[in-house]
């Protein structure tokens, strides 16, 4: 049986290697490959055998490609972190995606195929009586992996929207270099907790509409992460826009459909709105979101819808949020100028 490899290290002189697995996902693999080979569950084996040396390949092809943080010369020409933070921050998209190293792009489909790996081996596991007590340790890693490719993403929208201070977006955008750098941990220790453990505590979170006030959902928010977003709210001179913003993430509805349904309170007379009441509200065929643990990628759909929203509203200049909560979250944390 083949053994996990957690790194492959560069033979052309550089001492940065990319992270295949962490001990915790090393450790599961090794373990679901031995299980499997002792129910002798060949076919399983093979297609987790495969896959993982499709990871290890792309894995030994981003390594390939030189660091993003280094200088590198190349004939007249040259490149450091510096221009390329200042060559994120002054092309605007559709431009940037033609500017960006190809280990970044590289990198980002080797974060999808880490999860499709991880939803792979769910699979086959739930499948197999002796194995499906793992599913939740499986479902953690998988919701691991999609915390980073959002808050990959988090850190472009705001190096995109040129509506932010330029101090902000150059934060952002050093954030986003060493996402690319360093894809297991991607250096951002200072913030990227922040937004995990926000959004893990939003997976635990069942709306329960109500008066759509949402004080509830926040007291179970505020009881599942840590107080330095409750500082962001707290802020004398939070706008309308942000706490609208809030709302979305908490009640997973749109600031439309949230309009709708406080006036739906208001001309009925109503205390408050039943779950079962929405769709009937909303209008027919609409469902209200729900996000399980089973699908941790529900919460990358959800930051991806909201921003599609935000961004047409700021186009159309229609009122409501024009960027998601963990954008306002970011640009406040963010604010600092470097030094």
């Amino acid at each position: 049986m083949k053994e996990v490899r957690t790194s492959w290290r560069r033979t052309s002189g550089h001492s940065e290697h990319i992270i295949i697995f962490s001990d915790e996902e090393e450790d599961l693999v090794n373990s679901i490959l031995t299980d499997l080979d002792t129910a002798d569950r060949r076919h399983e084996l093979s297609t987790v055998n495969t896959n993982q040396i499709a990871l290890e390949t792309l894995a030994r092809s981003i390594s390939m490609y030189p660091s993003i943080l280094k200088k590198e010369k190349l004939g007249r020409s040259s490149r450091n972190i510096d221009s390329l933070l200042d060559s994120l921050c002054t092309r605007a998209i559709p431009d940037m995606i033609l500017h960006i190293p190809t280990k970044a792009i590289l990198g980002r489909a080797y974060s999808i195929a880490k999860i499709n790996f991880f939803i792979m081996i769910r699979y086959i596991i739930e499948d197999i009586e002796e194995l499906s007590d793992r599913t939740s340790q499986v479902l953690s890693i998988i919701g691991n992996n999609v915390f980073v490719l959002t808050a990959e993403e988090v850190f472009t929208s705001i190096v995109e929207d040129f509506s932010s201070p330029e101090h902000i977006r150059h934060n952002a955008a050093y954030l986003l270099a060493h996402t690319w750098e360093y894809r297991l941990d991607y250096g951002v220790r200072e913030f990227a907790p922040i937004l995990q453990n926000l959004w893990r505590a939003r997976e635990k979170l069942i709306p329960n509409f109500g008066t759509m006030l949402g004080f509830s959902e926040l007291c179970t928010i505020a009881g599942n992460t840590e107080t330095t977003w409750l500082d962001y709210l707290n802020r004398d001179d939070i706008t309308e826009e942000e706490i609208h913003a809030l709302e979305e993430f908490i009640f997973g509805l749109t600031y439309e459909e949230i309009l709708t349904l406080r006036q739906h309170l208001d001309t009925s007379g109503k205390q408050s709105i039943n779950r079962e009441d929405i769709p009937k509200i909303l209008g027919t065929g609409h469902t209200i979101p729900y996000y399980e643990s089973d699908d941790p990628r529900e919460l990358y759909r959800s930051f991806r819808d909201r921003k599609v929203n935000a961004r047409f509203r700021s186009r159309a200049k229609t009122p409501g949020p024009r960027k998601t909560f963990e954008e306002y979250l970011m640009n406040f944390l963010l604010s600092t100028p470097e030094k």
